[in-house]
């Protein structure tokens, strides 16, 4: 029995990944912005919330199928995007994106990924969302926006929460964020040759979208981040022929206007608990904004997803659909493109399990009377 087969859980694939991954690598990872309340507080937000099974239900046949952004899923969760993903693993953005399409599984390539656009698109054919930050510079993110139409990407998802670089006291102690090299870091990768090769294999780390290095991130990251404007949003509207998401938003004033101008759905997210500390968890927002949208667009919910439980307590809330990032990250680092399947896997085992176990054959049927508050 191989390493992944003996991973029962995304905890599992956790532990494996964080043994084979560098100190850096693994801080990067694993860790939020600030005192990393909010990175705490979004696994601790699905203790308050407990699943209400019924009884005496004939479950034989299950269908996790759900209708989001004007088609059919096979299941309803998505792979969040994640910027520079071959630091995890040496396959990067392309194993992830040949795992989501062998498993019948939405993927977001993120602007900062280590591979491109297309080469993405060579090996997924299936419905994929290209995740925009207009940080770079506003031309340079609508040439992004021209560069996913030609390769068909299925819908646009503008991240609006980078307004500022965030305060993660994790990468400065590394050396991933500034330019000071850290001895153990240097160390910690010297001894994970297997994780060394399989970086090498795929030549220089570069953010493949904009043709930089990832030490000159900082040089353009940051450029446009404190000039986001609603206009920028209705010119990606007017631009974009597909699906629109708005990812990063926890107001629901901000979820209304949003949706006014045109947005197919809402990414209710913290970022994982990666840029402004002491805001709320996605999922205690869940019902507050399907009262409010009342079905004028999709709710889409991530940030401290790990089991199918976690999934069916979003949907019961009134969520369309959840995204995952560490959990499937998680294991790309354990074990590559087959990591990643495995995480997929799992979690789909586990909502399909959950399903019988609640009495409830179809995923669509899901409603508030599944769940309750508890505190």
């Amino acid at each position: 029995m191989g390493t992944l087969d003996r991973c029962h859980s995304i905890a599992d694939l956790r532990r494996v990944a964080l043994r084979r991954l560098p100190w850096p690598m693994r801080e990067f990872l694993e860790g939020g912005s600030d005192d990393e309340w909010t990175l705490a507080n979004n696994r601790a937000a699905f203790n308050r919330y407990s699943l209400v099974p019924r009884s005496l239900c004939d479950v034989t046949a299950i269908d996790t199928s759900v209708h989001v952004l004007g088609q059919r899923l096979a299941w309803p969760v998505m792979l969040a995007p994640t910027g520079m993903t071959r630091m995890y693993h040496g396959g990067g953005e392309v194993a992830v994106a040949r795992a989501a399409a062998n498993t019948d599984t939405v993927y977001a390539l993120s602007t900062y990924s280590s591979q491109s656009i297309e080469q993405v698109r060579e090996v997924n054919s299936g419905p994929r969302i290209f995740q925009l930050f207009s940080n770079p510079g506003w031309e340079i993110a609508l040439g992004l926006v021209e560069r996913a139409a030609a390769a068909d990407y299925s819908a646009l998802c503008y991240t609006v929460d980078t307004t500022a670089a965030p305060n993660k006291e994790r990468d400065y102690r590394t050396g991933v964020a500034g330019s000071r090299a850290v001895p153990r870091s240097l160390l910690s990768i010297l001894r994970r040759p297997r994780w060394v090769a399989g970086l090498a294999r795929g030549g220089p780390m570069t953010l493949a979208n904009l043709g930089i290095k990832p030490t000159e991130v900082e040089k353009y990251q940051w450029r446009e981040a404190t000039r986001m404007s609603w206009d920028k949003l209705a010119q990606l509207r007017a631009r974009w022929r597909g699906p629109l998401l708005v990812k990063g938003i926890l107001s629901v004033e901000d979820a209304r206007r949003a949706v006014d101008e045109g947005v197919d759905g809402i990414v209710i997210s913290n970022h994982g608990g990666r840029q402004m500390d002491c805001v709320p968890a996605p999922i205690d927002l869940v019902e507050e904004f399907a009262a409010a949208l009342q079905g004028r667009a999709d709710i889409i919910v991530d940030s401290g997803f790990r089991r199918g439980s976690d999934v069916l307590k979003a949907l019961a809330l009134g969520a369309s659909a959840v995204m995952v990032g560490r959990a499937y990250l998680y294991g790309l680092a354990a074990g590559g493109e087959a990591g990643v399947v495995r995480a997929i896997t799992l979690l789909r085992e586990e909502i399909v399990r959950d399903m019988r176990l609640m009495g409830l054959n179809r995923l669509s049927d899901i409603d508030a009377g599944f769940v309750r508050r508890e505190v």
